[in-house]
């Protein structure tokens, strides 16, 4: 019988309240007393040990590529992703080319370097940890991998990984809702609420429709606030809060539509204006159509398609949609997000 199990016995045999408790009564309860804080103690231990790996990963640890796992953006490693820094490449000639190359940061393997399973690299997933406590930085984005992530001309020097895989984040996570941050585990979302009758505190969305607002106990979770939308929330909260494009999308409509609806007129288009109101993950693309084309109308419905144009240029019968759901209408082009990307340089995807 389990010691508490023998505790207990022994008290409900103890009818008289005068009577005193037994010194083996006692002992067996001091025992269970030690035997539960021992036990809270192993649980609060492993609950540390879950994100281990994960804090370890921050500063960055050696490993060989072959131990990475590929996917369309880039690497994991048990489920995180990396990127990876301070390869070796004796194939290059001179010690000069040789520590530049070592100095890089790597979103995915753009070179045969990255290729060699048996070579060894390090992975990491915070660059500025990375530069604090390795001396033989400074380690810095590689030219190549940023271009293919955020398109031609994407700067180095303004690139950030957490926003990288907030970019790619259904090939980082499979399609599957989490919020995942440098220095901790993936934790899996709730879907989007439902309509909940409060506005949300940031932009001030009120709208009666379903599915944009963050549901209340992941908002408690992260620490933001109550009934706040899943748009407000991926800019407020630190790391990345991956949510389905469809989703996404879908919230950014009702909440463009509810804004509109309540200004006196409707808003000129602007990048500005698409930025504000467009997922996280758009951001990039967006910032590569700004300097070639003029600005766009936002969820623009093209002709009798049944689909409407998350961006669209209504004068060049153009138009940019998350995925194309059936055969271009009328005299209207439109493009996928992944295949435009791909005509401004992004690779990955």
């Amino acid at each position: 019988m389990a010691l508490w199990k023998q505790a207990l016995a022994k008290l409900r045999g103890a009818t008289d309240p005068a009577q005193p408790v037994e010194a083996g009564v006692e002992t067996a309860v001091l025992e269970v007393e030690h035997a539960e804080e021992a036990d809270a103690r192993e649980s609060e231990s492993a609950a540390i040990d879950r994100n281990a790996l994960a804090r370890a990963l921050q500063s960055g640890i050696q490993l060989s590529i072959g131990d990475l796992d590929p996917c369309g953006a880039g690497w994991r490693y048990r489920g995180h992703p990396v990127m990876v820094f301070g390869t070796e490449a004796p194939e290059l000639e001179g010690e000069h080319r040789q520590r530049d190359f070592h100095s890089l940061v790597h979103l995915f393997p753009c070179c045969g370097a990255l290729q060699t399973e048996g070579r060894s690299a390090w992975a990491g997933t915070d660059l500025q940890r990375i530069n604090a406590e390795h001396g033989q930085g400074p380690f810095r984005f590689c030219k190549v991998c940023v271009e293919a992530a955020a398109g031609r001309g994407a700067d180095p020097a303004a690139f950030e990984f957490p926003a990288h895989v907030r970019s790619h984040a259904d090939s980082y996570f499979a399609d599957a809702s989490c919020y995942w941050t440098p220095g901790a585990n993936s934790e899996p979302l709730q879907p989007p609420a439902q309509a909940s009758g409060q506005g949300c505190p940031q932009c001030g969305c009120a709208a009666l429709d379903d599915g944009w607002q963050l549901h209340d106990e992941d908002a408690r979770r992260l620490a933001l606030a109550e009934g706040i939308c899943v748009l407000c929330a991926e800019r407020r909260v630190d790391g990345c809060l991956h949510l389905s494009g469809e989703q996404l999308l879908a919230a950014a409509r009702v909440r463009y539509d509810y804004l509109i609806g309540q200004a006196a007129r409707a808003p000129a288009p602007s990048w500005k204006l698409a930025q504000a109101i467009l997922p996280l993950g758009w951001q990039p693309l967006l910032h590569s159509l700004e300097r070639v084309l003029p600005p766009p109308e936002l969820f623009f419905e093209c002709a009798e398609s049944g689909q409407a144009a998350v961006l669209a240029w209504p004068a060049l019968r153009r138009g940019v949609v998350e995925r194309i759901a059936g055969g271009n209408v009328a005299d209207w082009k439109l493009w996928s997000r992944a295949q435009i990307e791909a005509e401004l340089g992004f690779t990955l995807r």
